[in-house]
């Protein structure tokens, strides 16, 4: 008798009743650590894909983490069950999927093999969609774009951090418009050097799991730091497809790509937050190094006597 599979359509955290039984693919795994939480072990997570493409994000806390961070592997398929589902409704979504699926002492993962199960499902995002989006929060997405502008790639050092960046223009031949796309580190390294090392008449590029970005008040799209994935001119049908339409829209080689001038491109957020070096209120009071922090606090009162 064949073993029958819940889809990840049908997992809801508002029904803690039903006891689910899937079988996933673990896309992509990757450590995320609180801010506020610098010396503790960060949690595991991964986004995982069901048979019919749609994907979930799954958190394995401490100490459970330890139980199963050996087993999982990116690429391969498990069977899961008897694990906790809850709302997403936390800052970071990598999907757009209302549940998230969160790791139990008594979780049971097996891996198993299914030459049937698809290797990866794209869901792309039309620029147009990207471009009138105003949720910079919102879950991750993918997109795929013919490559027609891009700039220089640009190194810079902020609180002795080596780093380094390059904005590209990507169109979805759709004719509504193109997007602009900042690669951060070694994806801005990863295309320049297929760019020097393999040049072609076209450069199909794939962002898996791009966050957006707002760049002077237009939408557009980067790379995260922990779970993007980059593809370019891959051998996978969903390029073939996209190259079709290239053809039939007798675009310009871009082997004319236009020049993007140089800017900085990170956000006021992404400076404060990402770019910033963290401390809590009591390490601010104990510092005695000249520097420029970041903190996270709650405003109780405010004296409008002296001012700011």
């Amino acid at each position: 008798m064949a073993s029958t599979y819940n889809y990840l359509k049908d997992v809801d955290a508002s029904n803690d009743n039903l006891i689910y039984r899937i079988k996933l693919r673990a896309l992509k795994i990757w450590s995320l650590s609180p801010v506020q939480q610098k010396y503790v072990r960060p949690t595991l997570e991964f986004v995982a894909m069901d048979q019919l493409g749609d994907r979930i994000q799954c958190s394995i806390r401490n100490p459970q983490r330890r139980l199963f961070e050996d087993e999982l592997v990116e690429g391969k398929i498990y069977t899961i069950c008897n694990f906790s589902v809850a709302v997403n409704d936390k800052k970071y979504k990598a999907t757009n999927h209302a549940s998230r699926i969160y790791f139990k002492r008594d979780t049971q993962l097996r891996l198993v093999d299914d030459p049937s199960f698809p290797e990866n499902v794209f869901r792309f995002v039309p620029n147009e969609v990207i471009l009138n989006h105003t949720n910079t929060q919102s879950h991750l997405i993918d997109v795929i774009g013919l490559l027609t502008a891009k700039g220089d790639i640009i190194e810079f050092t902020k609180n002795g951090k080596k780093s380094n960046y390059i904005v590209l223009e990507l169109d979805d031949m759709q004719g509504k418009g193109k997007i602009r796309c900042t690669l951060w580190e070694e994806f801005a390294s990863k295309l320049v050097k297929h760019i020097q090392e393999q040049p072609t008449s076209e450069y199909i590029l794939i962002v898996q799991f791009a966050k957006f970005n707002l760049f002077k008040g237009t939408m557009g799209i980067s790379n995260t730091t922990y779970n993007s994935n980059l593809y370019i001119n891959a051998d996978f049908q969903a390029v073939k497809d996209f190259c079709k339409s290239v053809i039939m829209s007798s675009v310009p080689p871009p082997n004319q790509l236009s020049q993007i001038a140089t800017e900085p491109v990170y956000s006021i957020e992404e400076d404060l937050i990402d770019k910033s070096i963290y401390k809590s209120i009591s390490k601010l009071k104990e510092c005695i190094e000249n520097g420029s922090f970041v903190t996270i606090g709650t405003v109780v009162a405010i004296d409008p006597k002296n001012g700011w």
